[in-house]
């Protein structure tokens, strides 16, 4: 499937917890329209101008004539103008194909980092958390304690009562 600028330009991207920053993928893929419409741009002034070079040639070749002569000067410029284009389309196709792997490149490379940066926050949130619930188990325990200890000095208090009741 060809990707046309009003795909990338209507791509919405789901959002995640500490996902990609969206105004960022937003400006990059501006970025790629832009650039996009620029070659689309280029390729199309190239064809015009093969266009009206194909004409021109077509203008420039002189009608039969009812002499038998052969016209060869003709020849190479019509072969000249029409390697010129050509070349001309070939190259602009060579620069199209390498902007579009060179940003396919850069995705791929903000892809991955982006996914390592997750990684490490990720890591870093499970850490946090762990240390957080480490620290509500202590204060738990401690606070067990506390009572286990208040209980007993209760039941130790309530035994001295009732000691003290059996004597009298």
């Amino acid at each position: 499937m060809a990707i046309t600028v009003p795909m990338i330009e209507e791509k919405e991207f789901k959002t995640k917890v500490r996902g990609y920053d969206p105004v960022e993928v937003d400006e990059f893929l501006d970025e790629i329209c832009d650039e996009m419409i620029l070659m689309q741009e280029e390729i199309s002034n190239l064809q015009a101008r093969l266009a009206q070079a194909s004409r021109n040639l077509a203008y420039a070749q002189p009608a039969p004539a009812p002499a038998p002569a052969p016209v060869s000067a003709p020849a190479p410029v019509v072969a000249d103008v029409s390697e010129s284009a050509q070349k001309l389309m070939a190259n602009a196709q060579r620069l199209y194909d390498e902007t579009i792997a060179q940003a396919k490149e850069e995705a791929a490379a903000i892809v991955a980092k982006a996914k390592e940066q997750a990684s490490v926050l990720e890591d870093e949130a499970l850490t946090g958390e762990r240390a957080a619930l480490q620290k509500q188990v202590d204060e738990l325990r401690a606070s067990a304690r506390a009572y286990k200890n208040q209980l007993l000095e209760l039941m130790d208090k309530q035994r001295e009562l009732l000691d003290a009741a059996d004597i009298g």
